[in-house]
């Protein structure tokens, strides 16, 4: 399967909320929080969102937050980081959170984000390794940071530009 990787439109929004509600992984949002990512960025604080697509059907989305410092700041981050990205469980495993998070990093980058992060559970050991493939290492650790069920949360980040 190669599917489409594009911006969220507002017609995806039902499909990313079935997503989201079928992967006990992701956050649990309202529907306006990942409706915030259809709205036009207002700096310092930039958002993205974007799904996959195959053969019109939307099978997997992906949502960040990138900080903008200050130009005058004498070293800016620009922090990005991941907020949610899911799946469909029935197309897992064929490229499409990778291509999904590809998609992330380089908007990331062309924004000049400095650094790109999230937090994943730490007994979810497929995402760590596509976390792994795609350059993030570990940064830390919170303790019991997540519910239903209790889990701790891996810190996973990496440098984008210099």
């Amino acid at each position: 399967m190669t599917p489409e990787i594009r911006p969220m439109r507002p017609a995806d929004l039902e499909a990313v909320l079935t997503i989201a509600a079928a992967s006990p992984e992701a956050p649990v949002w309202q529907p306006s929080g990942y409706a915030a990512y259809l709205n036009p960025p207002q700096p310092p604080l930039l958002r993205a969102a974007f799904v996959a697509a195959d053969s019109g059907s939307v099978v997997g989305f992906a949502a960040a937050t990138l900080l903008l410092d200050s130009p005058t700041t004498a070293s800016p981050e620009n922090r990005c980081e991941l907020d949610s990205m899911a799946v469909d469980p029935t197309a897992r495993r064929q490229g499409i959170g990778s291509a999904l998070l590809g998609a992330v990093l380089a908007w990331a980058a062309e924004h000049r984000s400095h650094h790109f992060g999230l937090e994943v559970r730490a007994s979810n050991a497929a995402a760590i390794r596509l976390y792994e493939r795609h350059g993030l290492r570990r940064e830390g650790l919170r303790p019991r940071y997540y519910r239903d069920p209790i889990d701790d949360a891996l810190l996973l980040g990496k440098p984008l530009l210099p």
